[in-house]
């Protein structure tokens, strides 16, 4: 039922634009890693964008960092192909090597709404990563908007989708959103 709404509510936004904009960015020179990268970067990853993924993570002489990087990037890829267990298991392994890192617990807790997970389990998972400093806030807020929004917390929603577009103006996710809610003064 959660994932019929997400599809009324925006969810092609939710997977076209959230986990897009949560990669993180690989420091080191590994190829795969970098293609790993790219491929969570773009407006439509092939289920073929894995290989470079699983290639980079093969490698023992990925750094701590960029192993982190590739696992978040290989979830990312396998969400926006709609596999969302395998982008879950991606994440907790993330997680695993660094407890906390915000764009996995951010990504899992979206992933968690797309999958039909428990709305208040995605959105403690998205608040624990907006709390440790995410490269991109504005997805969390916007990611937690989408579960408020599910949940009929309408004014909670407004908040989270408002703050994303403060932290990011212009951004098309948020003003989209916005656009469905009308204000009265009070």
């Amino acid at each position: 039922m959660i994932a019929r709404s997400l599809l009324l509510i925006g969810g092609s936004l939710l997977v076209a634009t959230a986990a897009n904009a949560q990669t993180i960015h690989v420091l080191g020179t590994n190829a795969d890693a970098i293609a790993c990268f790219r491929a969570a970067e773009s407006e439509s990853p092939r289920p073929e964008a894995l290989r470079p993924c699983g290639e980079a993570l093969r490698n023992t002489d990925l750094s701590a960092h960029d192993r982190i990087a590739t696992y978040v990037n290989r979830g990312i890829v396998n969400f926006r192909t709609a596999n969302f267990d395998a982008a879950i298991a991606d994440f907790d392994t993330a997680l695993d090597l660094h407890p906390n890192q915000p764009d996995a617990l951010i990504n899992k807790g979206i992933t968690m709404l797309a999958a039909g997970s428990e709305v208040n389990s995605a959105v403690s998972m998205i608040d624990q990563g907006l709390a440790n400093r995410p490269q991109r806030p504005w997805v969390g807020y916007w990611g937690r908007a989408v579960a408020h929004e599910l949940a009929g917390r309408d004014a909670q929603a407004y908040r989270d989708y408002s703050r994303a577009r403060q932290l990011r103006p212009g951004w098309q996710p948020a003003e989209q959103a916005l656009a469905r809610f009308s204000v009265r003064g009070g």
